[in-house]
Parts: structure tokens; C-alpha cells; sequence
């Protein structure tokens, strides 16, 4: 049985090393917030598969970019730099500079209160997602999502 995460990566344009290190990330924010995760999504060209997986240019390489949604009783802002250490170290491990994976946190919340207004970048966000763990959070505001 392929698991979520797995069809999800096959979609999207990572190279096997940029994979693992996704996979890394989403196993440890799994461990570390348990239910209080409630969704990983990959976003931007990675997840449109506009980026270019075999570019080596620092200039040119496209960020790994990764939205975390967890319970409105976390406070995102910790979670953020909680996990920003093991974040690196999942790259360093794969050896990858962290410097590629944005990683952006947000309580659920936070998102209702962005799908209300229309925010253009979390139109941007549930237009292209990929879904990584957790759903799309319908219950929290209108979204559309293509996968």
C-alpha cells in the first residue's frame, strides 16, 4: 500500500535526496507534535513541478517550500523554532544545505483567518499543494486543492 506521503512526493519535482529529506521532516514534525499536527503541504514550483530537481546552481535552485498546520492550542511561532534544529539536521543528514527548506507554521486558526480574506498567498497555497499528511482542512475555510 503506497502511503500518503509517498504519492504525494512522486508528484512533485524533488530529487531522491531532496525527497528524503522531506520525508525526514514530515516523520520528525509526526514525532514531535503527534495529533497536534493537523497537515504538511508542499507548496510553490515543487509542488507545480515547475522546478528543475537536477539544478545545481545556488542562484538558480529552487526552495523546498513546506506549510505546517497544527493545533490552535500550539503556538506556531514556537513550533516554528522548536523544530527549526532538527529541520537542518534532516538536511545536513542527507547531505543537503537547509538552507533550501523553507518552512513556514501556522495554527489552524490562523488559517481560517488567511481563507476568510482571501489571502492571495494562501489561494496560491491551496490552489497548488500537495498533501503531505493531514488533509487540505476543509473545516477550517474554503479551499482548492488539486491533489
Amino acid at each position: 500500500m503506497v502511503s500518503q506521503l509517498s504519492e504525494a512526493l512522486a508528484s512533485a519535482a524533488l530529487n531522491d535526496r531532496e525527497r528524503r529529506v522531506v520525508e525526514r521532516i514530515v516523520a520528525l514534525l509526526r514525532d514531535e507534535l503527534n495529533e497536534d499536527l493537523l497537515a504538511v503541504w508542499l507548496y510553490g514550483s515543487r509542488a507545480r513541478g515547475e522546478a528543475d530537481p537536477s539544478e545545481a546552481d545556488i542562484d538558480r535552485r529552487s526552495d523546498v517550500d513546506l506549510m505546517v498546520i497544527v493545533d490552535p492550542s500550539r503556538d506556531a511561532g514556537h513550533v516554528s523554532w522548536a523544530v527549526r534544529p532538527s529541520v537542518e539536521a534532516a538536511a545536513a543528514a542527507e547531505g543537503d544545505s537547509p538552507v533550501y527548506f523553507s518552512l513556514r507554521v501556522y495554527d489552524a486558526e490562523r488559517l481560517r483567518d488567511r481563507r476568510a480574506i482571501r489571502s492571495f498567498f494562501f489561494q496560491e497555497v491551496d490552489r497548488d499543494k500537495l498533501i503531505l499528511h493531514g488533509s487540505d482542512l476543509p473545516e477550517f475555510g474554503a479551499a482548492e486543492s488539486r491533489g
